[in-house]
């Protein structure tokens, strides 16, 4: 690993004032994009029709039977919207840094639930779901995250579109400080003293192909930007010709 004589020390009062930095500086480029899982009707629908056969197996009437059919309704609408929520995501690109908010978009369960199953939504079964729904913690206040630039270094850069985790292309994109992490692959003991530096500027954010397309030269300008599978594809280069 490269010996570097300036880097600065991840103190608190250090992330403080690049957080700060960030914050104050005029936005280049702003984006938005919807965080929506990938297949996430497969466990409501696994739901449903687990009730669904107990409904068969021990309900004897059709007041069971309509019971069954309220609780499954609930119960996949629950694992639908809220445990597998989708999450909108903002983002701003500065000179200095990016700034990302997250949300999460959940419909007004309550109200679905009195207008699809009446007040029956709220005892037995509904009870429970609306319950699990407070205990979860879903809410409609954004999450901020602040990722400060390390000026000076190069930054490499991992796309992940091709297996993407959400519907609509949106893959992760990640920025590291690579040329201060150890060489793990010639001695994978090595020291690691800019971890703590290194994990603080490490910048992650969700694009589709097309948006990642239209801000990459706004980040070219701003930083050296190079594979990280080119990065990691040299090192193992150099360690076999070593």
């Amino acid at each position: 690993m490269c010996k570097f004589k300036h880097l600065p020390k991840c103190t608190e009062e250090y992330k403080q004032q690049q957080i700060q930095q960030v914050l104050e500086a005029d936005v280049i480029y702003a984006w938005e994009c919807d965080l929506v899982p990938s297949l996430r009707w497969v466990q409501p629908t696994g739901g449903v029709l687990m009730i669904a056969i107990f409904a068969l197996l021990f309900g004897d009437s059709w007041g069971w039977y309509l019971a069954f059919a309220m609780m499954a309704l609930i119960m996949g609408s629950a694992s639908y919207f809220l445990y597998q929520c989708t999450e909108r995501q903002t983002g701003q690109l500065t000179q200095n840094g990016i700034m990302i908010s997250t949300v999460e978009v959940v419909p007004e369960v309550c109200l679905l639930a009195v207008i699809f199953v009446g007040p029956l939504a709220f005892v037995g079964a509904g009870a429970g779901a609306l319950m699990a729904f407070k205990m979860t913690g879903f809410n409609h206040s954004p999450k901020v995250e602040v990722f400060p630039f390390l000026n000076g270094l190069r930054y490499m850069i991992r796309e992940e579109f091709e297996e993407s985790m959400y519907e609509g292309g949106i893959g992760l994109v990640t920025l590291k400080n690579m040329d201060i992490m150890p060489d793990f692959l010639a001695d994978e003991n090595a020291p690691d003293p800019y971890h703590p530096l290194r994990n603080f500027h490490c910048i992650l954010y969700y694009f589709d192909a097309i948006q990642q397309q239209e801000i990459r030269p706004y980040l070219d300008e701003i930083m050296e930007i190079e594979s990280a599978r080119d990065f990691l594809q040299a090192r193992r280069d150099q360690n076999k010709s070593n």
